[in-house]
């Protein structure tokens, strides 16, 4: 297979995702329990599944959905830009999380006056400080920068999404960087693919994608004629209908050089 670019997701492929937003879940919790005496578990959980329903019915939900902007993501991001949809977002987002947090309180007889929005903040602290680079990360983009282009392509909202750049100073490993909330448009969507090969200079059957999301990043790439890597880190068995679209399936970064 003659190679020129490997092209990497962000979210649960470079760093962590899922695990720091419930370590941050947990420890607000924790602080409420010192707090007003509630249930820190029980608070963590009902606010997640809150925060669930209430993203599906927000104002620019589709929009979201189409980007890659998750409910939890709006508990922590931003989302401050020049596009009428994120500034929309923006401006609905703060009473989002006063209100999870609120229903999150009420549920076990606490009137969050005055609490709601130290638990907002905190968990935004402690999202942003229990995120982590899986162990191989920089190893591996080290080892690979010398023999391929190198690109990164994520969902989700810029600023968001470049904040954890900058934050694990990985922007030097890349030639390119695509965030779907710059284009206009997401993974699994072929434009988006071919906006990040356009920045590196290389036709689609001269380019990998790695990733963990089968439908967003492999079957992705498989329909914009790239070849795809499933980084399976949690040894999930393969759903059905993605047989053809994945090249090579991996447990960590560590592999991938034998993949190639």
């Amino acid at each position: 297979m003659s190679i020129q670019a490997i092209i990497f997701d962000l979210d649960e492929t470079l760093i962590t995702d899922d695990e720091a937003t419930y370590q941050a879940l947990a420890q607000v919790g924790t602080y409420a329990h010192e707090q007003v005496g509630v249930d820190g578990e029980l608070l963590a959980r009902t606010a997640y599944e809150h925060a669930q329903r209430m993203w599906v019915r927000g104002p620019v939900f589709q929009y979201c959905e189409m980007l890659g902007i998750s409910a939890s993501e709006g508990l922590w991001g931003r989302f401050e830009s020049s596009n009428s949809c994120l500034q929309e977002l923006h401006d609905w987002v703060l009473s989002y999380r006063r209100e999870v947090w609120r229903h999150a309180l009420e549920q076990q007889g606490v009137d969050g006056t005055g609490l709601v929005e130290r638990l907002a903040e905190l968990f935004r602290a402690r999202r942003i400080a229990s995120q982590r680079l899986f162990p191989e990360t920089e190893v591996v983009l080290q080892a690979l920068r010398h023999d391929y282009k190198l690109a990164l392509l994520t969902n989700g909202a810029p600023d968001l999404q470049h904040e954890k750049v900058s934050y694990f100073q990985l922007a030097s490993y890349f030639e390119a960087i695509v965030v779907s909330g710059e284009v206009g448009v997401g993974k699994p969507q072929p434009a988006i693919f071919q906006t990040v090969l356009k920045r590196l200079e290389v036709a689609p059957q001269d380019a990998i994608m790695v990733g963990d999301s089968l439908e967003r990043d492999i079957e992705g790439a498989y329909q914009s004629g790239l070849k795809g890597i499933w980084v399976n880190r949690r040894g999930l068995p393969r759903e059905p209908g993605y047989e053809t679209s994945v090249y090579a399936e991996i447990a960590s970064l560590d592999e991938l050089g034998q993949a190639l």
